[in-house]
């Protein structure tokens, strides 16, 4: 289960071409409610927006509403469904039957168990969350970056693969081989996502100093991943090409989160650092993704030979 769900976040990551889409997914309307005591509330209002006094947090702008319960009789409302996200601050908690699901923070443990959930339950909120909420945009910039990450990790080694081991070319999907601009694309859609959690305008003209780094940025990597297949035979240049796709996306990721919080452009000294940083492990995390390019390439071999078996257990003795 765990190579399918790679595999779906790869395909779904490297699809995207539209910074339309992004728009609309940073703009999609949701409904949140606070139930607690008044202090309880308080404290997760400042999860949600940071370094924010409490005059500031007004419940109209931020699509927040607040409640003492769930119950009816303090005007919770008695339609609220399953697109309607409930937080439990802390003693809101009542018997009421609702369709909705309530987050707990009791019950699971604080708000960063509580924040992950929600995350994990409703990607498709995740960007209009982060750009409403401030306090969710490290969680979300940090799933971006990672998804994208493992996305161009992967693609590099399936874009090498059929040279490496040919028979495996019919396997791959035609969308998988060739195009020298996709690791450049995933990285332009990270950056917008980054940059439309953080509320920033999507037009290009906006977006164009974010731009020249990482054109620069991207072209590098795969030069050096081609001389890198070029000295590594085998599995392990897979793994090398891997491991410079993931970490050269991962620490431009980092050094655009770091723009975006600051205002203030990533030197390319901050640049080596955060590169150095994100190869810690960058191998590893190739190697699993080449575990799992491994495990989906046999399947159709195992279901061949599963149906061969089945083929000739009918012909056997007591099938004729």
């Amino acid at each position: 289960m765990a190579g399918f769900g790679r595999a779906k976040k790869f395909w779904d990551t490297t699809r995207e071409v539209s910074v339309k889409q992004i728009l609309r997914d940073a703009q999609k309307p949701f409904s949140i409610a606070i139930v607690g005591t008044p202090e309880k509330r308080a404290e997760l209002l400042h999860h949600l927006f940071p370094n924010i006094s409490d005059e500031d947090v007004i419940p109209e702008r931020s699509l927040v509403k607040a409640f003492d319960s769930t119950s009816a009789e303090v005007g919770f409302p008695t339609d609220a469904g399953p697109d309607y996200l409930i937080i439990d601050a802390g003693g809101g908690r009542s018997l009421a039957l609702l369709d909705a699901p309530v987050y707990s923070m009791d019950e699971m443990g604080g708000w960063e168990r509580v924040s992950e959930r929600i995350l994990d339950e409703r990607p498709d909120l995740a960007l209009s969350l982060a750009r409403r909420f401030p306090g969710l945009r490290p969680a979300v910039s940090q799933r971006i970056i990672k998804d994208t990450g493992l996305a161009n990790a992967e693609f590099a080694m399936l874009n090498a693969l059929p040279g490496v081991i040919p028979i495996v070319a019919p396997l791959l999907p035609a969308a998988a081989i060739g195009d020298i601009f996709m690791l450049t694309k995933n990285q332009a859609m990270m950056l917008y996502k980054l940059a439309a959690i953080h509320d920033l305008p999507l037009d290009l003209r906006s977006r164009s100093r974010d731009m020249a780094p990482l054109l620069g940025n991207a072209f590098g990597w795969r030069a050096i991943a081609r001389e890198l297949i070029g000295m590594v035979p085998g599995g392990f240049g897979l793994v090398a090409r891997g491991a410079i796709a993931y970490a050269g996306t991962v620490a431009l990721g980092k050094a655009l989160l770091r723009f975006y919080e600051t205002g203030q452009q990533p030197t390319r000294a901050v640049f080596k650092e955060l590169y150095a940083e994100a190869q810690q492990g960058a191998k590893e995390v190739a190697r699993g993704i080449l575990k799992s390019i491994q495990e989906r390439a046999r399947r159709p071999v195992k279901a061949i030979e599963s149906a061969e078996q089945e083929a000739e257990s009918a012909g056997g003795p007591h099938g004729r």
